[in-house]
C-alpha cells in the first residue's frame, strides 16, 4: 500500500514548484531556480541542484516521508490507448510498441505504466457481446535512466521519491477528487498551462485525457521581449516580469504575445467543441507559472469567451491559498489514487 505524499514538486524551466502537507494543512512554495541549472528541461548541472533541494527543505522546513514529481512534459508519453484484453504480463511486453514514435532504442530501456479507465456505458449488439471488450487505458513511457536519475538527484537532496507521474496523470487525480467530493460538478474539466516553453491545453474527462495539444509560444516569449524592452539578461528579465516592473506586463508588446497565445488557443477549444458537439465546456482552469499574469488572463477570457475558473477550488487544502494556479499539478501528486475495482 502506497503512503500518502508529504510533499510533491513540478521542476519548471525557471523555478521549482513545491506543495507540502505540514500538521494537515497545504503549504505552497515557488523557488526561482540559479541560472544555468535548467534548460529545455534538462538539469545542467544535478549535483548543484541536490545542493539546492538540501538548502529549501532546511529553510521551507519541508516535511521527510515519501515525495512526488511531476515529470517535465518532453521526458514523457501519455496518451489514451485502447488494447485487445491481455494479462499483466502480456500487456506490459507490448505496451512500449504503443510508443514506438517515442521510443529510439530497446523497449528495456524504457518504464511503461498504465492506468485502467473504467469506460462509459453504451449500447452493444448481441454478437458484439460474445466478444472480450479491449482494454482502455491511460498510458505512460519514460526513459528508465532518466527516472532513475531523478530518483537518485532527488534522493541527495534528502527526498525519497515515491511518485512520479506526467503532469496528464496528476490533473486526472485532481478531477477524480473533485468529482468524489462533488458528484453535481462538470463532466469536462479544462485545463491551459501556460508554461515557460510552451502552452499545453488538456481537456479531462473522468479517468481519462479527452483532448490534449500543445502550443509553441509561452512565458519564455515574454522574457524575451522584457529582456528587449530593457536591454538586459532574458534571465533577469525573468524577475522583472514577475514583479511586473514598470507596468512592464500591459506593455503593447507583452500584449501582442498575449492575443497570439489565445488565438492559438481558441482554435484548440473550438476544435474540441466541434469534434464533441454534445460537450460544452463551462469554463477554463488557467494553470502553470503565466496564470498569475493578470493581463493574460483577461485576454483568454475574452477571446474564448469562457471564464477562469478558480483553480483553489479542485486543491485539496487550497482555498484560501494565493496563487494556487501555479501548483495544480504538484497538488495532484498528493492526491490518493482512486482504487480500482
Amino acid at each position: 500500500m502506497t503512503k500518502q505524499i508529504k510533499v510533491a514538486f513540478d521542476l519548471g524551466n525557471s523555478s521549482l514548484k513545491i506543495a507540502a502537507m505540514k500538521k494537515g494543512s497545504l503549504e505552497l512554495h515557488e523557488l526561482p531556480l540559479p541560472e544555468n541549472l535548467m534548460e529545455e528541461d534538462n538539469l545542467l548541472m544535478p549535483h548543484a541542484f541536490s545542493a539546492f533541494l538540501k538548502k529549501a527543505r532546511k529553510e521551507l522546513r519541508l516535511p521527510g516521508g515519501p515525495a512526488g514529481l511531476l515529470l517535465p512534459s518532453s521526458k514523457v508519453i501519455c496518451r489514451l490507448v485502447t488494447m485487445p484484453r491481455m494479462s499483466v504480463e502480456q500487456l506490459m511486453l507490448n505496451l512500449p510498441y504503443e510508443f514506438s514514435d517515442f521510443i529510439h532504442g530497446e523497449p528495456h530501456q524504457y518504464y511503461c505504466d498504465y492506468a485502467l479507465c473504467q469506460g462509459e456505458p453504451q449500447e452493444v449488439s448481441p454478437q458484439e457481446e460474445q466478444e472480450e471488450e479491449p482494454l482502455t487505458m491511460m498510458a505512460a513511457v519514460a526513459q528508465r535512466q532518466q527516472i532513475q536519475d531523478y530518483i537518485r538527484i532527488f534522493s541527495a537532496g534528502g527526498f525519497s521519491l515515491k511518485r512520479i507521474l506526467p503532469q496528464e496523470m496528476a490533473l486526472i487525480q485532481l478531477v477524480q477528487n473533485c468529482r468524489r467530493e462533488r458528484s453535481e460538478g462538470p463532466g469536462e474539466f479544462c485545463f491551459i498551462d501556460l508554461g515557460f516553453l510552451s502552452t499545453r491545453i488538456f481537456v479531462v474527462h473522468d479517468d481519462r485525457i479527452q483532448a490534449a495539444r500543445r502550443v509553441h509560444i509561452g512565458c519564455r516569449a515574454l522574457d524575451g521581449v522584457v529582456a528587449d524592452l530593457f536591454n538586459m539578461d532574458p534571465f533577469l528579465a525573468d524577475a522583472y516580469k514577475r514583479g511586473n516592473h514598470q507596468g512592464v506586463l500591459e506593455h503593447p508588446r507583452c500584449m501582442e504575445v498575449y492575443e497570439n497565445m489565445a488565438v492559438e488557443v481558441l482554435k484548440v477549444i473550438n476544435f474540441y467543441h466541434f469534434t464533441y458537439r454534445q460537450k460544452q465546456l463551462e469554463g477554463v482552469y488557467l494553470i502553470g507559472g503565466g496564470a498569475e499574469i493578470q493581463p493574460l488572463r483577461q485576454i483568454l477570457e475574452d477571446t474564448l469567451g469562457l471564464p477562469a475558473l478558480p483553480v483553489e477550488s479542485l486543491i485539496p487544502g487550497g482555498k484560501g491559498q494565493e496563487h494556487s494556479a501555479s501548483f495544480a499539478g504538484a497538488a495532484g501528486l498528493m492526491v490518493e489514487p482512486e482504487k480500482e475495482g
